[in-house]
């Protein structure tokens, strides 16, 4: 049996040293923590002292803090017993006592008698009080296992191809708020040996992959104090979800996204290490709310193409391959090629046809002068890499997924700068076209209505639950819905009207820069100037400076 862990607590020595003999002498399952002088001395030991325990022996009467005091404060910290000393005159403070919590009391002087029977009753409520724990301990670990597994479920149901959206309801309620990160595992070209599996053998394998994903995500969740999700997709993929808890977890640089790439490598290099097979790990962009989760999946499986590029085994991020242009020889992040590739995405997920083929003629001026044919071969395959990813992560899994394939034949076959622009062109036009159709049939009066409401309220906390109930939609497919019609997710948008807005602000020389942080929804003023900078290409102080002078 576990010890039954005793504070002993009274201002007068003689009385400790012989409660803490008597205590002892009751038998070895007794355990006195600390015979300690007065009330405050023993608060502060229970509040910076992480040692559990079951009984507090107090005097009633001290002269820092008395014993009633002392079981009133250290009951907010701490559980346990109680039994109080007092004298035939203290009467009321024994009432006080058990009115506040005391399990007993105990006259001075103290019979060692009536010490062991007390004592004795003390060790059953502890035993009965251990036994509840541990059957509460149990439920609340089951209740956890059901919530985990519904959890898992409902993520299962988003990433599958056949899932209904505008019936899920708001299945993002029973997760916790913070930034999540979506990554896709994909198993690469399978070896030759392969080929004499047996279903028995595949069902073992796809067993352990997905227990090698579990054990990987839990230990870097545990790790880097994220939740982690892991659940089995079609045929030989698997997804896991990692989140970072807090409404904060946004404004700290990112730093964490490091956490997910080095778990997407933990399973890339255990399934290499194991098995006989490797995968290649996608991961999306962060996303601040769990209902742009299929959108997320589409970044993911659009990651993934780059496999065609890259070859298998590898790390695909897609904020570093879509921001970057895949394999740009050096070039910084906020240098010229960037800027373009994200300017003919907008442009091509917006069906602005003549944005699109504007600025890609300006790519292509752009990849003509570099001096490595192979540079300008591989940064042309992936400048028609976004366009098709583009189109798929707006319209979905409607389009497929063959595109990327035949796009990279062609330019294969390509045989100089000229041909590869022409299939980028035509590759645009044809998405365009695409998308028009798919938006011709739909009523953009719920987009329009958001967009008005979203511009009411850029200083107050915005969610896309919040937005899809002015519109009555369900989150999950207004986010879609918002996505096709406008080639932007909900939230970029809102990030970039907050943006606009906070421009205008600073044209005003009085504004001070947290009023105007706040003024549109940011609370954390460095993650507000790090979103400007990121989306204007200078700081907010930068850009006042520059508008002064224009």
């Amino acid at each position: 049996m576990r010890s039954i862990k005793v504070l002993i607590v009274d201002d007068e020595p003689r009385i400790c040293r012989g409660l803490k003999r008597l205590v002892a002498s009751c038998g070895e399952e007794w355990e006195v923590l600390a015979a300690l002088g007065d009330g405050r001395e023993a608060l502060d030991f229970l509040q910076t002292r992480d040692a559990e325990i079951d009984l507090l022996i107090t005097d009633i009467r001290m002269p820092e803090m008395d014993g009633l005091a002392l079981v009133r404060e250290a009951g907010k910290v701490r559980s346990f017993l109680a039994v109080v000393l007092t004298g035939y005159n203290d009467f009321e403070y024994v009432r006080t006592a058990l009115k506040e919590g005391a399990a007993d009391y105990l006259l001075k002087p103290l019979d060692r008698e009536q010490l062991m029977a007390v004592l004795a009753e003390i060790k059953q409520k502890v035993e009965e009080r251990r036994l509840q724990n541990y059957h509460w301990s149990a439920l609340r670990q089951k209740e956890a296992m059901l919530k985990f597994t519904q959890q898992t479920q409902a993520l299962a149901r988003i990433t599958a191809d056949e899932s209904d959206l505008a019936r899920l309801g708001f299945w993002v309620d029973s997760f916790p708020k913070g930034e999540y990160i979506l990554l896709y595992v994909s198993m690469d070209t399978l070896p030759v040996k392969a080929r004499s599996f047996t279903a028995q053998d595949w069902q073992a394998y796809f067993y352990a992959l997905e227990n090698m994903t579990g054990e990987i995500v839990g230990a870097a969740a545990e790790k880097h104090r994220m939740s982690g999700w892991w659940w089995r997709g079609t045929g030989a993929d698997f997804w896991a979800l990692l989140c970072r808890p807090g409404p904060d977890a946004a404004s700290d640089g990112g730093e964490w996204e490091e956490a997910a790439l080095e778990t997407a490598g933990r399973i890339r290099e255990a399934v290499r290490t194991y098995t006989p097979f490797t995968v290649s790990v996608s991961s999306a962009e962060p996303m601040g709310d769990l209902y742009l989760l299929p959108y997320a999946k589409r970044q993911a499986l659009s990651a993934m193409q780059h496999r065609l590029l890259e070859g298998g085994n590898r790390v695909f991020p897609y904020g570093r391959i879509h921001h970057s242009g895949g394999e740009t020889g050096g070039e910084q992040p906020g240098g010229l090629l960037p800027s373009l590739l994200q300017r003919m995405k907008r442009a091509v997920g917006q069906a602005d046809a003549a944005e699109a083929e504007a600025v890609c003629r300006q790519l292509f001026e752009h990849i003509g002068g570099y001096s490595s044919p192979a540079r300008i071969r591989k940064v042309s395959e992936n400048v028609l890499l976004l366009i098709q990813s583009t189109l798929f992560e707006t319209c979905g899994e409607t389009v497929g997924d063959s595109g990327a394939e035949e796009a990279l034949r062609e330019a294969r076959a390509a045989v100089n700068l000229q041909e590869l622009k022409v299939l980028a062109l035509r590759m645009i036009r044809r998405a365009v076209t695409t998308l028009r159709q798919a938006r011709s049939g739909s009523v953009v009066k719920p987009v329009e209505a958001a967009k008005d409401w979203i511009g009411r309220n850029l200083g107050s906390p915005i969610t896309v639950k919040k937005i899809a109930e002015q519109v009555h939609m369900n989150p999950t497919y207004f986010c879609q819905y918002f996505k096709l019609q406008t080639g932007e997710t909900v939230l970029e948008y809102v990030t970039r009207a907050r943006l606009e807005q906070a421009r205008r602000l600073l044209a005003d020389p009085a504004a001070k820069l947290r009023d105007v942080s706040r003024a549109v929804g940011y609370q954390d003023v460095r993650y507000f100037s790090r979103l400007f900078r990121q989306h204007f290409g200078q700081l907010p102080s930068e850009y006042r400076g520059t508008a002064g002078t224009g």
